[in-house]
């Protein structure tokens, strides 16, 4: 195993010159060694590096950390069982019911809305309600109650699915440990360490 170049006596020097000159302290020089290819083996010749370099296939995938695991496939085994009454708040009348297992909201959805300053309201005169004026009035009411409706239903359905996500992190993290434990490379290691060496 070879050592490095600090560690090297005075008797291990060649034709009067150290086997490896040693660079300016925080300087990388030809003399450094790294870790890691001191635990691969003895030093190699700059050349020879080089060479092993150019023909080594690092490819962004190959250096990254195994991937993640995708949420959406992910299932977790709990019982949730919302009020129907909170579904049946939460669903639009004549589409498909709300489910708060598979629904997921666009960060446009979930952006607070500003509070809106009502304007002023005008009094009209009696002698100027005429048609026009009632047609815009029940246009505008009829607007306003379609608005409140749906934010009413968004607000129970942010709801809804904030519950059923509370529970499946409280259930989660309940797992946790174990789910650690039981990960494919803890078992494979396992059933390497029972094998005879």
């Amino acid at each position: 195993m070879a050592r490095p170049t600090t560690q090297l006596a005075g008797s291990e020097k060649l034709q009067g010159q150290q086997l490896h000159p040693t660079p300016p302290l925080g300087m990388p020089g030809a003399g450094m060694v790294s870790l890691k290819s001191l635990l691969q083996g003895p030093i190699k010749g700059q050349d020879r590096r080089a060479k092993e370099l150019s023909n080594c296939q690092m490819t962004p995938e190959s250096r990254d950390s195994p991937s993640p695991v995708d949420p959406e496939t992910v299932e977790v085994m709990m019982n949730f069982d919302p009020d129907p009454a909170d579904l049946a708040l939460s669903s639009v009348p004549g589409h498909e019911t709300f489910d708060p297992r598979k629904h997921r909201f666009s960060e446009e959805d979930l952006k607070p809305q500003p509070i809106m300053k009502k304007a002023r309201k005008i009094q009209v005169p009696d002698e100027q309600k005429d048609e026009k004026y009632w047609n815009r009035r029940y246009k505008n009411n009829e607007a306003a109650k379609r608005s409140r409706d749906a934010r009413r239903l968004k607000e129970n359905q942010i709801t809804v699915r904030a519950a059923f996500l509370e529970k499946e992190n409280s259930v989660l993290r309940q797992e946790g440990p174990r789910r650690v434990v039981n990960r494919p490379t803890d078992r494979i290691r396992k059933a390497a360490a029972k094998l005879p060496i």
